[in-house]
């Protein structure tokens, strides 16, 4: 778990923290190169004790590096070789380790912290070479003085945050006994089983909405390179700032509850990189409703369907007893009828109402297919289905096109 708090360096504290941000980024990159580079049995193997060697090396003869950090760069170089080790571990959860961009990664990791208090509302951590910085206190000290190592990190808005390492805190988790369904939507952001909805608020005002249209296309307007367009993009960073802060402050309140109410959650396994595809096309074969898809896109993104499961799946392991969470295919979860099992597509009517051709049933579209996936994740759990803490377990909305899971009851 990783405490966040917000950093107000001074000026000459903020121009030194901006270069140890440079150095960690092209230590990193170099690293990456060099691994890149290697090929087996024609090289010496590189680990990060060779590239830590090199680095001293390297500080020896160049100035403007020398001039840094080194606890900082060191720690560029050991955050290459744990991504690389994660990746190799598990691949199919951690990707390749990749270049990191100036303006989109910026920051620099803290070991060996040293913190302490000033008041009620105010501390400070030790940075390498900056001294003391102030930080603003918003959780609990005792959390934050028991840790050992940060991160500090400065967004697009501007806001340098300090991330304090801790364990995940427990919660005393009492059974409920109840289980849910969750669908994900653009219309209601979250409908779950019982007939609720549960919806994302708006993430700006029609003012600030309006004002960030506005920059966009001053932006679009002005030269690369200017002041006034750098000054544009900044007031542009702020306002997507201030949208992702409420996106995630919603996300996690729900999930907070959703997890404390429920003992069993069942969620669909959507794949969204491949649903928020561009529909342009080619110059040969142009795409077809190309403005109603971009617009489509928007409201996924908006929605943060995967950082809703992220959390969900992170919180739900952070209980004193487990919350299970069962993932299934989404597929005909819409189409579906929760009361005979018929599946039609012109079963939903339109967004909210569903009709099923066969029996007649009639429901909340958005309630009928978050009935359809509690009613997978039932079965999935009750033929031996994991929890995706441990495993990810996947099966098909429709119980005629279920798999049979290995070691399940005949």
């Amino acid at each position: 778990m990783a405490i966040r708090e917000r950093l107000y360096p001074d000026q000459k504290s903020a121009t030194m923290m901006l270069k140890h941000c440079a150095d960690a980024r092209f230590v990193w990159n170099l690293g990456l190169e060099q691994r890149n580079l290697w090929v087996r049995h024609r090289s010496a193997r590189i680990t990060s004790t060779s590239q830590q060697k090199e680095l001293a090396e390297a500080r020896r003869e160049v100035a403007w590096l020398r001039q840094g950090s080194s606890p900082v760069q060191q720690a560029a170089l050991r955050d290459l070789d744990r991504a690389f080790q994660n990746w190799w571990k598990n691949p199919t959860h951690f990707s390749r380790p990749t270049w990191r961009k100036a303006g989109l990664h910026e920051g620099f990791y803290i070991r060996d912290l040293t913190v302490q208090r000033i008041n009620r509302h105010w501390g400070e951590v030790l940075v390498p070479k900056c001294g003391m910085v102030c930080f603003k206190i918003s959780r609990q000290w005792s959390d934050i003085a028991a840790t050992t190592s940060a991160r500090v990190t400065l967004d697009r808005a501007g806001r340098w945050h300090v991330s304090f390492t801790a364990p995940q805190p427990s919660f005393n988790w009492e059974g409920t006994g109840a289980i849910v369904g969750l669908d994900m939507g653009i219309a209601q952001s979250v409908t779950t089983s019982d007939g609720r909805h549960l919806n994302m608020p708006k993430l700006l005002s029609p003012g600030e909405t309006q004002r960030k249209r506005r920059l966009q296309r001053q932006l679009s307007r002005q030269h690369k390179g200017s002041k006034r367009r750098a000054a544009t993009k900044h007031q542009v960073a702020v306002l997507c700032a201030r949208e992702a802060d409420r996106r995630k402050d919603w996300i996690g309140k729900t999930t907070t509850e959703l997890v404390r109410e429920f003992d069993l959650l069942v969620i669909e396994n959507l794949k969204v990189k491949s649903m928020v595809r561009s529909a342009k096309g080619t110059i040969q074969s142009p795409g077809k409703n190309v403005k109603a898809k971009s617009g489509l896109n928007r409201s996924i993104h908006s929605q943060a369907w995967g950082m809703f499961r992220q959390r969900l799946s992170d919180k739900s392991g952070a209980a004193t007893s487990p919350v299970e969470i069962i993932v299934i295919n989404p597929a005909y979860t819409s189409q579906r009828c929760s009361g005979c099992g018929h599946t039609a597509k012109n079963n939903r009517e339109s967004q909210e109402v569903f009709l099923c051709q066969s029996c007649a049933y009639t429901d909340n579209a958005d309630v009928n297919a978050a009935k359809n996936i509690l009613a997978a994740g039932l079965a999935v759990s009750g033929r031996g289905g994991a929890s995706p803490a441990k495993s990810t377990t996947t099966q098909h909305s429709d119980p005629m096109k279920r798999q049979p899971l290995v070691g399940a009851a005949a």
